[in-house]
């Protein structure tokens, strides 16, 4: 994987200027430092990466209906989810049909087959809510989308593809401070904009299913 100073290093080649030896070498490596992070929200938000894939798991138990799935951050997103205990799979629906359920009316119990979504607290947690009120332990699995963290230490580490995130941070770079080594800043974007395009068809094409809509 990519450190947060290789990115920043190998911008500033592209820039004709001195490697870095720390991010917080000066005010202008500081700055590119920035644009790295831009640059890498920018790429991260084009697609759900494998290498961001992962699955929490929240356990239920007898008159439990709320839970929370740890550690997912606010620019996560859901892909699916199911009761592995029941082997079904779990609806989301919104907070307004789920008060319908469980506090305009007596609540049915069971096994929980819906889960409505509350406030994230201040450590990223996703607080949630079940429906039925589970009549024994259960145990819910929530396939997740979860965004990294920004880069700020030198040996931080991103897994996402690291010529787009370079070419853009490039870019950005450039058109801050005009023309640079013959190329504008829009024809840097153009590469970045190739180079995101060629890494997303290839993840699309491990995906395939997921753009084609199916009946379930």
């Amino acid at each position: 994987m990519a450190t947060y100073l290789d990115i920043i290093n190998k911008v500033l080649i592209r820039l004709r200027e001195d490697e870095a030896i720390t991010p917080n070498d000066n005010e202008y490596t500081q700055l590119i430092g920035f644009l790295v992070n831009d640059a890498k929200k920018l790429v991260e938000d084009a697609w759900d990466w494998a290498v961001l894939r992962t699955t929490k798991t929240v356990s239920v138990t007898v008159g439990d209906s709320s839970g929370s799935i740890l550690s997912v951050g606010p620019g996560y997103k859901f892909l699916d989810a199911y009761n592995e205990t029941s082997k079904t799979r779990m609806r989301l629906v919104t907070q307004n049909e789920m008060n319908t359920r469980t506090s305009l009316s007596d609540p049915a119990s069971g096994s929980p087959y819906m889960f409505s979504l509350g406030s994230i607290d201040s450590s990223g947690n996703q607080a949630i809510t079940v429906y039925p009120v589970p009549d024994g332990s259960y145990t819910l699995k929530f396939d997740v989308v979860v965004r990294e963290a920004e880069l700020e230490d030198a040996a931080d580490t991103t897994a996402l593809p690291m010529q787009p995130i370079i070419l853009y941070a490039w870019a950005m770079t450039t058109r801050e401070r005009g023309e640079t080594g013959g190329m504008a800043a829009q024809e840097i974007f153009a590469l970045a904009d190739k180079a995101l395009g060629d890494a997303v068809s290839l993840e699309a094409s491990r995906y395939a299913a997921e753009l084609t809509w199916r009946e379930v």
